[in-house]
């Protein structure tokens, strides 16, 4: 299921999600405020599992590309997560 139908099935209409890459499998819910919020490590795993990178290079496109651009987004883009541990 993808991120966006995941979102309309459980009430977000509208919620701002990252479409660069299909990052869904890096959904893990949404804030109190309605925006969609990513987990950085399995945003880093789908690009190392689905387009070949190396996790040095996941990270630094990541951080260059998406991360970068999420100020662009508004107050309502997504929030990335950074893990303090694995669960």
């Amino acid at each position: 299921m993808s991120a966006e139908q995941l979102l309309l099935d459980n009430g977000y209409e509208g919620t701002k999600i990252l479409t660069n890459y299909s990052y869904d499998t890096a959904l893990i819910g949404v804030s109190d405020d309605g925006r969609a919020v990513y987990d950085y490590d399995l945003m880093v795993d789908w690009l190392i599992d689905k387009e070949d990178f190396t996790e040095e290079d996941a990270m630094e496109w990541i951080d260059y590309n998406t991360l970068r651009a999420l100020p662009y987004m508004g107050e309502d883009g997504p929030i990335v997560l950074h893990r303090f541990w694995e669960t």
